[in-house]
């Protein structure tokens, strides 16, 4: 875990991998609303602003939590309330690559199956005569390797909902999986 104070008012702290199994944190568990998670987030924003010499004495404290490649930062922020409130903002991860037919699409699974990569919470949705295939958790680079020898990647989390707005659905839960044990 590192603390870095970026002013006054802020402060980031930096958990790596090893940080979250450590404190037995899941990123997309992560909310106030979860007794185990408000209790190691409040701990660690209490060492964080010692470490810093920030008080959080009397302020409002926002805690936005961004995931970035297998680490977690979060962006602690003070602003001057009557109140001490604390609120959690969480950035999601979403990316989202374009086959251009439905050859390269069975291709690209029939690959990621065969590797033997896991690809968590991957969807395939077909807009404009193109396939999409999005995953809603980090992927390792190996994946991303693997897939761009047969799609483009499009884009991230706005893509992806833009695609899943506008997009008809093939298979919208587990698609590698659910695809790759046909192939």
């Amino acid at each position: 875990m590192t603390i870095n104070k970026l002013g006054d008012d802020r402060v980031l702290i930096t958990l790596c991998h090893q940080d979250m199994s450590d404190f037995l944190l899941d990123f997309k568990k992560l909310s106030l609303n979860d007794s185990h998670s408000r209790r190691v987030l409040l701990r660690i924003l209490q060492v964080a602003c010692r470490r810093s010499g920030i008080s959080t004495g009397g302020k409002r404290v926002n805690i936005e939590a961004m995931l970035f490649g297998e680490d977690c930062y979060l962006l602690i922020t003070l602003a001057k309330k009557g109140m001490h409130t604390y609120r959690l903002k969480r950035s999601d991860y979403s990316v989202c690559y374009a086959a251009d037919n439905a050859e390269d699409l069975l291709r690209v699974t029939k690959q990621l199956v065969k590797s033997g990569l896991y690809c968590p919470k991957s969807a395939v949705y077909a807009l404009d005569g193109a396939y999409y295939l999005i995953f809603d958790s980090y992927i390792p680079k190996n994946i991303h390797r693997v897939i761009s020898e047969f799609a483009q990647k499009k884009g991230g989390r706005i893509t992806a909902a833009r695609i899943r707005e506008f997009g008809k659905p093939v298979c919208r839960y587990n698609a590698v999986s659910t695809i790759g044990q046909y192939l």
